[in-house]
């Protein structure tokens, strides 16, 4: 390994004058010459100081693809020459970990529990989007924080005469998707109030998905801990993001429809736009609860909405689209617009691998996105990208052929610009393990808050002395209440189990 250090001299630097940096600063101007690399000419900002220009190092490590590293301990900067340049060096930021702790008046109430078995209720999760609400009285950092359709796990397919469909089990079938204020006290994260969501009419609104045929319904079945059939809920939403306007009032979006929805400050529902009203219809084609998965607002107000995944048009597009797509909407007008972000197809099995887990808005043309995924290594993936919309082209009227774009199968075969993204923090590489981070906001201008969804801390826990296979793989008859697996009789017993990942608010602090 080719490694030089440079160790600072933080007594050299401190003893320089504010007379003598004065002048230097003065002296510095923008250099006026160019720079070339193997003969073509070179991006990077440099400054001329008394007739010597100088450059930032990491520029020069990103041109030249070489690692620079920050050590902290010894006040020291490495120039790594085997390997290539990140732009998430951990030298470049400092994380901190906060657990979210949920009072028991926020518990969700659960008919099951019982001593040493969820005795305190179900602790619900609000990580599915998390924005910056501000500071209180007392010096603290406040964010509204959202959950999802609310505690469900997975379950065996549901067999009804002779119609077999997916189903999940809602162990908390009335549960309503809440927003909570999550405050920082020392190194927790604690919820100090929630705001449930109701619809127009003021009634709350369940996570129970919509009744089969409906714009947004996903075609599950949703049983109770029994396997119950408990029907269905045509204003069900399974909330994913979550920004505030300039009045208080909040936007949220949603992966049953997918549907954006205004909600009043008290949690009223304002307004709902869906594909074919208010939203493109081809978004209608989301593969199923993998609708919209981010939601911010621009500083000149624009709503921008990111899918969580590729489309699947026609069940055709979901293993060859090399985009997903972010949705800006006018709030005041209603137009639309329509820019692809592009999917790194290589690095997944399937491009529908390849997860938004939300977006944020730095100014008007610049956001920051979440991309996560398990790769073709196997390994997990969660990256935060910067991605400029500058100069993306608006595709909501582009055709491929005669055919939305997602047929296309590479990048190479359409006539438009993507938008452009930049690697910004690896957050693996900064000590992050959770599956998904779903939640994304910055504080200011050099902090950025990650939140992840555990899932409301459950998950569901199969015994059955005869096979070791996924819940998912055996058959419920709602008829004779009996089990198949591969056409043969079985006998599994199904419960919830606590699952072991914790529910945390992460601090990522840029190093100046």
């Amino acid at each position: 390994m080719q490694k030089k250090l440079f160790s600072i001299l933080l007594g050299a630097v401190l003893s320089i004058s504010c007379t003598n940096i004065s002048a230097i600063a003065e002296e510095a101007a923008k250099t006026q010459s160019k720079i070339f690399i193997n003969g073509e000419q070179a991006d990077i900002n440099g400054y001329n100081v008394k007739d010597n220009n100088y450059f930032k190092l990491r520029d020069l490590g990103k041109l030249l693809n070489f690692g620079v590293e920050w050590d902290e301990m010894t006040n020291s900067i490495y120039i790594d020459t085997s390997k290539g340049y990140t732009e998430n060096d951990t030298s470049e930021w400092t994380a901190k970990q906060y657990s979210v702790t949920v009072p028991q008046k926020y518990k969700v109430p659960f008919s099951y529990s019982k001593t040493g078995y969820f005795e305190t209720g179900l602790t619900p999760g609000y990580g599915s989007a998390v924005t910056f609400k501000g500071y209180n009285a007392n010096g603290e950092m406040e964010f509204y924080a959202i959950s999802d359709r609310g505690p469900n796990a997975d379950a065996p397919r549901y067999k009804s005469g002779e119609n077999i469909s997916d189903a999940k089990i809602f162990s908390c079938p009335d549960f309503t998707p809440s927003i909570a204020v999550i405050t920082l006290k020392g190194n927790e994260a604690v919820v100090t109030s929630t705001i449930e969501l109701k619809d127009m009419k003021g009634k709350n609104i369940t996570g129970l998905p919509l009744k089969p045929g409906l714009v947004g319904a996903t075609n599950e079945v949703a049983l109770d801990m029994s396997l119950n059939n408990i029907g269905y809920d045509n204003n069900g939403l399974d909330t994913e993001g979550i920004a505030v306007d300039k009045n208080g009032d909040f936007w949220v979006c949603d992966e049953y429809g997918p549907f954006i929805a205004k909600f009043a400050p008290d949690g009223t529902q304002l307004a709902k736009y869906a594909p074919a009203s208010g939203l493109d219809e081809v978004l209608k084609y989301r593969i199923p609860n993998r609708g919209f998965e981010g939601i911010t607002i621009t500083p000149s107000g624009k709503i921008l909405a990111s899918m969580q995944s590729v489309l699947d048009i026609n069940s055709e597009t979901a293993k060859t689209a090399c985009f997903t797509r972010i949705i800006e909407l006018d709030p005041e007008t209603g137009k639309t617009k329509t820019y692809a972000y592009p999917v790194d197809v290589s690095a997944y099995n399937s491009p529908k691998d390849c997860k938004i887990g939300d977006i944020y808005a730095i100014d008007d043309t610049t956001v920051l996105v979440i991309e996560q995924g398990a790769l073709a290594d196997k390994t997990m993936s969660n990256i935060i990208y910067k991605v400029d919309l500058t100069s993306a082209t608006d595709i909501t009227d582009i055709k491929y052929g005669d055919k939305y774009l997602e047929y296309a199968k590479s990048a190479k075969e359409l006539d438009i610009n993507f938008a452009k993204k930049e690697k910004m923090i690896d957050l693996r590489a900064i000590g992050w393990t959770a599956e998904k981070a779903e939640g994304l906001c910055m504080t200011d201008e050099n902090t950025i808050a990650v939140i992840n969804d555990n899932d409301f801390g459950i998950t569901t826990k199969v015994t059955d002395k005869d096979n070791d296979t996924a819940i998912t793989n055996y058959i419920y008859d709602s008829n004779s209440k009996a089990y198949t697996l591969n056409g043969k009789r079985a006998d599994p017993t199904i419960t919830i189990d606590k699952n072991a990942e914790s529910a945390q608010l992460w601090l990522f602090k840029k190093n100046m």
